[in-house]
């Protein structure tokens, strides 16, 4: 007799506001031996959780409860993290679905869904991951390393948006300005960061501008200085990396803030 081959475990992330329709999708993933990573709600949770468990796919809603709409996380996990992504969303507008197509989706279903329709579309995304991936063609940069990095690392990591608005800040980040990630989520990273130019003693006017989007252009930014909750200041190294998307459009950066050691001083 022939031996059925098993196929692999596969881990997904369900993000869904909805709780009966988020528990809905878990019986049908469960029903075909799917692994549930986690269930989140807000499209900053999805970006926190696929950095922190690395999923092989992720279900999407487009309208989500929190700052962050579906679209504009699916937009960035895929560019950082080359994960693919099915929209699940009862829009399908001209409008919804041009937007939807800026963030380079596995798959677009429109709820309502059966389990089938749901499980093919999984699959297929799957199949097709797995060929790209394969091919010779494709490189997966030093993005998706630095993104999973900033979970443990004692270093601060942001990924900002193209204008300065913060998505993502990693548990070192939180610690250092003080705040929940939550609260900081599409506020401008200038309101939380103040730099000091060490060499010409005077402070950069404009966070972003000034210092952070140089760093982008002059590599690894030296001679600065981040002022601290008491007012001090304490020497710091910057590095940004641009995000970019399918279509090689810079859409955010990610960014990484060294606290330089008495050593390294």
């Amino acid at each position: 007799m022939y031996e059925t081959k098993k196929r692999p475990l596969t881990d997904i992330l369900i993000v869904e506001d909805d709780d009966i329709i988020a528990a809905l999708i878990e019986r049908f993933l469960i029903q075909r031996n799917y692994v549930i990573t986690a269930k989140v709600a807000t499209g900053e949770d999805a970006l926190y959780k696929t950095a922190e468990y690395l999923p092989d796919l992720v279900l999407m809603d487009i309208n989500l409860a929190g700052k962050i709409d579906g679209i504009t996380a699916t937009r960035f996990i895929t560019a950082i993290f080359h994960i693919p992504v099915i929209f699940l969303s009862g829009q399908d507008d001209d409008t919804t679905l041009e937007r939807a197509t800026l963030a380079n989706p596995a798959s677009f279903i429109i709820k309502p869904f059966n389990s089938k329709n749901l499980y093919s579309n999984i699959e297929i995304a799957l199949r097709n991951d797995r060929i790209l991936k394969q091919s010779k063609n494709y490189v997966a940069g030093n993005i998706r390393r630095i993104a999973r990095a900033a979970l443990s690392e004692l270093d601060a990591y942001f990924i900002l948006d193209s204008r300065g608005r913060i998505l993502f800040i990693n548990p070192y980040g939180e610690h250092l300005l003080n705040v929940h990630r939550n609260d900081v989520i599409l506020k401008p990273i200038g309101k939380y960061l103040t730099f000091y130019d060490t060499r010409q003693n005077t402070i950069f006017a404009d966070t972003f501008l000034d210092v952070i989007r140089e760093s982008l252009v002059l590599g690894v930014r030296q001679h600065i200085a981040v002022k601290m909750s008491d007012n001090s200041y304490r020497h710091v190294v910057i590095q940004s990396t641009s995000i970019r998307d399918f279509e090689k459009e810079t859409i955010g950066m990610i960014v990484r803030l060294h606290m330089k050691t008495k050593k390294e001083l």
